[in-house]
């Protein structure tokens, strides 16, 4: 690996570890916006493994559109 890999690699995971450490605590993840008592769709998890998981995601998404993109041209 480049020693620019570890440059970026190393910040972001410390930033990771910070922010898994200080959201420990749970949130209600809800796909139901007409009930916020009683949804028909919820999940408690921790704050950062939402947040971990928005961002893989997101990574994926993203991955699968350029993947798209190339295929056409």
């Amino acid at each position: 690996m480049r020693l620019s890999t570890y440059l970026i690699a190393i910040p972001v995971v410390a930033v990771a570890a910070v922010l898994a450490v200080a959201n420990r605590g749970a949130v209600r993840f809800s796909l139901d916006p007409f009930s916020a008592t009683h949804p028909a769709l919820a999940v408690e998890m921790p704050l950062w493994l939402l947040l971990f998981l928005a961002l893989i995601a997101g990574i994926l998404l993203g991955w699968l559109v350029a993947l798209a993109g190339r295929r056409r041209s």
